[in-house]
């Protein structure tokens, strides 16, 4: 139970959008969950697909939603990655900036919608 290798296994820091160990390399975590509550959207992922074509030629992302159960305590999180290529070394505070601007539009977009 808990988080793949190389993350912590409660979380410390709340930050939207960081950079962390994927399966081959590099990586980009969205807290997406701490800050909309909910999941992001297919069509919210292909958004960012999208957005992210022109800088890295094509892109694997994972939306996730995973479940931590203890006796004490209880939580799901929701969080979008983005495997990065070797090519996109040296180019993360720039995809960084991407990420976050595309992050920021979906959870604004969908909390102003009312019931």
């Amino acid at each position: 139970m808990g988080a793949p290798r190389g993350y912590e296994r409660h979380v410390t820091d709340s930050t939207l959008v960081f950079t962390g160990e994927g399966r081959a390399s590099r990586r980009l975590v969205v807290n997406f969950g701490v800050y909309s509550g909910r999941e992001a959207t297919e069509a919210e992922v292909y958004r960012l697909a999208q957005s992210l074509l022109d800088e890295l030629g094509s892109v694997e992302i994972v939306a996730e939603r995973r479940y931590e159960i203890a006796p004490d305590m209880e939580a799901t999180v929701h969080q979008v990655y983005i495997e990065l290529p070797q090519t996109a070394e040296g180019q993360e505070e720039r995809l960084i900036s991407l990420v976050e601007d595309w992050a920021e539009d979906a959870i604004g977009e969908r909390s102003n919608i009312v019931p």
